[in-house]
């Protein structure tokens, strides 16, 4: 085992040994995550809120899915062409294509101008694309406006959580109490109470103070050129609409053939996690009008400008090239792979990264990062049970990836010690025991 390995396993044995301490932030959150995957199991079997259980129409669905996202995949040059065309010249939108996560941070900064504050919604995608660390290194404010990610922040809580839900882990005294030291405020101990604080506080600002916001989006379809973002709280259609401008930026692979694909899309990244969606936003343009004189006129009450920026990176060299992690590029981020995985129910957010909880950000910090980075957060805990690869509704094999990451970490040397004997047990004794 390489030096870099042993530092990476003795890191993991530090993380593990506070799941069972009293008092720290990784027993807090694997207490949490523990019973909140028991029973998100236990409700995507009950037919709660519709005539089917999320897991029925999991099943229902997966194959059509499957061929959408496969679709996409064969024809990839062909579908980010059509998109960006039909972006262009039906929906008067500003796009961008950017071979590279530098190459879109630039665009971005450039297209942030003199701007210090920006509005986010909660995206993953600016995480990946690097947005974030271009903005910090800037120094340009980013404001937080969906109410876990607010949390996170007011904690300042650095450990992975989970990515649909970033503060669903801290209790609610805890949150009064931190509110109380941080803002100065008294809150009655209640949900209602922390919520309405937030709106009373936010929801003004987020309809009057906002001139730039940032987006991801659950889907968008090539056909038309529609955005489509759903969301539970409210806060993205506010900083959509309430805007002077409103960035998009997503990596090339939440294009999909057509706009009833991109609905699909949605409502299954809502149905296999058992998420509540309140809001669906569709967008097709920037807003205007045609009421005076018949010309149409951009910017009337909603935002006047949307920019998209389609991120390439890794992904068409991962299609291309029958990279490890070409299956990744099926992934609709649904994240419901978490709740079923043997290893994320053991080891809490020590089974995961920058990128969130699990083996899609396990994999995303080996594309990024490398095999280290991987391994540091979490790769060998794995268990390769494959339960999410015989969940996943888009069909990704995240067991198979994770195996072919393990296999590469091995012939680097940063297999873990317990590992290495056994394996050198079977090949010398044909029995690792």
């Amino acid at each position: 085992m390489s030096d870099k390995g042993k530092v990476s396993y003795e890191n993991i044995k530090k993380k593990i040994s506070r799941l069972t301490e009293q008092g720290t932030k990784e027993k807090q959150f694997v207490d949490f995550w523990r019973l909140g995957c028991e029973t998100k199991g236990e409700i995507a079997d009950l037919r709660y809120g519709y005539d089917d259980s999320s897991r029925e129409f999991v099943e229902k669905y997966k194959d059509r899915l499957i061929k959408i996202r496969e679709d996409f995949i064969e024809n990839m040059d062909y579908y980010v062409e059509k998109c960006i065309e039909r972006m262009r010249k039906t929906n008067q939108f500003k796009v961008y294509y950017a071979k590279t996560n530098q190459e879109a941070q630039k665009i971005f900064m450039e297209e942030l101008g003199e701007n210090k504050v920006i509005y986010k919604s909660m995206t993953n995608e600016a995480k990946d694309i690097g947005i974030l660390r271009a903005l910090k290194k800037n120094n340009i404010e980013i404001r937080e406006t969906e109410i876990g990610e607010i949390l996170v922040e007011l904690f300042d809580y650095k450990l992975p959580t989970y990515q649909l839900g970033h503060g669903a882990h801290f209790t609610v005294n805890e949150i009064v109490a931190k509110m109380k030291e941080v803002h100065g405020v008294d809150i009655e101990p209640r949900v209602e109470a922390i919520v309405k604080y937030y709106r009373d506080t936010y929801r003004p600002e987020l309809l009057n103070n906002v001139t730039v916001a940032l987006t991801s989006a659950n889907a968008i379809a090539a056909d038309d050129g529609s955005i489509v973002l759903v969301e539970g709280s409210g806060n993205i259609s506010l900083i959509t609409r309430a805007t002077e401008k409103h960035i998009v930026a997503v990596g090339i692979t939440k294009i999909v053939p057509t706009f009833f694909d991109a609905l699909l899309v949605a409502k299954m990244q809502a149905r296999a996690p058992t998420v509540s969606m309140a809001y669906m936003s569709i967008i097709f343009g920037p807003s205007g009008t045609s009421s005076i004189q018949g010309g149409r006129t951009i910017g009337m009450y909603g935002t006047k400008e949307v920019v998209v920026i389609l991120v390439d990176e890794w992904r068409t060299r991962a299609a291309k090239e029958n990279l490890i992690y070409k299956s990744l590029l099926k992934c609709i981020a649904c994240r419901s792979c978490n709740f079923v995985c043997t290893s994320s129910r053991a080891f809490g957010n020590v089974f995961g990264g920058r990128f969130g909880l699990g083996a899609t950000a396990i994999i995303r910090e080996y594309i990024h990062d490398g095999i280290e980075a991987a391994v540091k957060s979490g790769l060998f805990l794995c268990t390769g049970c494959e339960k999410c690869s015989k969940w996943c509704p888009a069909g990704v094999d995240l067991a198979e990836m994770m195996r072919n990451l393990k296999r590469e970490a091995s012939q680097k040397g940063l297999c873990p010690p317990p590992l290495s004997e056994y394996r050198k047990k079977i090949l010398e004794n044909k029995n690792p025991f």
